[in-house]
């Protein structure tokens, strides 16, 4: 990996590390509902999408846990 390159990752390492996590529920068509963080909801879309077809089940809902 060049310099460069490790800067390049470093940056975006630190980039979302500094952006503040929310917290999703995710609803598949199994019945089960887990909850993920995510930086915005079309992360939070992407990878719960990613969990549906790693569990070969169709998703239903995604939606962001209200805070207090």
């Amino acid at each position: 990996m060049s310099n460069q390159e490790e800067r390049e990752d470093a940056n975006q390492k630190y980039q979302l590390d500094s952006q503040s996590l929310r917290e999703y529920q995710v609803i598949l068509s199994s019945g089960e509902q887990m909850y993920i963080l995510a930086a915005d909801s079309m992360d939070a879309a992407y990878s719960a999408l990613e969990l549906s077809e790693d569990r070969d089940v169709n998703l239903l809902n995604v939606s962001l846990v209200d805070e207090w």
